[in-house]
């Protein structure tokens, strides 16, 4: 008899037991979508590169955070810097050329670093400057953007001296 009256009991932790397995599972498949939708920050990355090789303004804009940080010769540089950058500097390079060195992807947070080579347009000396650069991506709003950009020269070797044939 004491069993009979257990049965209602079962029923009730049966069915929530199957209701939280259905529940886990849509969670799981919300979890899938969404990673799905959010992009891999190597394409973005390699989207942004050649948005920069191009000169592509617009493309480059919406790659970038609103509050993304433009460091050159590690030091930072004014409000909406990387905007300003590559609207008025970056077109006045020619056969900039970019060699990715180091990435990494998490969660929220990716970086790229690597080292760059351009001419100048309408340099007649024919100079070409070099350097490093480092991108730091984070995810915002299931999406990748731009959010710290650092450029750096490279300086000359100072320790290197010319010998005079004799």
């Amino acid at each position: 008899m004491k069993l009979l009256k257990m049965i209602p009991l079962f029923t009730l932790l049966f069915l929530f037991s199957c209701n939280d397995a259905e529940k886990k599972e849509a969670d799981d498949m919300d979890d899938m979508a969404e990673q799905a939708e959010t992009r891999d920050p190597a394409e973005i990355n390699k989207q942004w590169i050649d948005s920069w090789n191009k000169n592509d303004a617009s493309t480059l804009d919406s790659l970038t955070a609103g509050d993304a940080v433009l460091y050159m010769q590690g030091k930072t540089m004014n409000t909406d810097s990387i905007r300003a950058w590559y609207k008025e500097t970056a077109p006045m390079m020619e056969g900039l050329k970019t060699r990715s060195e180091k990435n990494f992807s998490g969660k929220d947070l990716a970086y790229d670093a690597g080292t760059y080579s351009h001419g100048v347009k309408g340099d007649s000396t024919g100079t070409t400057f070099e350097g490093a650069y480092t991108f730091i991506w984070k995810k915002t709003n299931n999406d990748w953007k731009l959010q710290v950009l650092n450029i750096t020269d490279k300086t000359p070797d100072s320790t290197a001296v010319e010998m005079e044939n004799e």
